[in-house]
């Protein structure tokens, strides 16, 4: 997953929504932030997971 920074969330805001104040464009920047580093953390894990029971998956017997 791409990392997103919190100062390139604000910009994207910032252009998509002209009319929000720059509390309320912090506001939300920061909390698609937390959400989009819990959802790569949860990827990760899962993705960890994974691979690690299909250690073998790629040997035939």
């Amino acid at each position: 997953m791409r990392y997103y920074t919190l100062s390139v969330i604000e910009e994207a805001y910032r252009r998509q929504n002209p009319e929000l104040t720059e509390a309320e464009i912090k506001e939300k920047a920061k909390k698609i932030h937390s959400q989009l580093n819990t959802l790569d953390i949860s990827w990760r894990r899962s993705n960890k997971k994974f691979y690690r029971m299909n250690e073998f998956g790629h040997m035939t017997f």
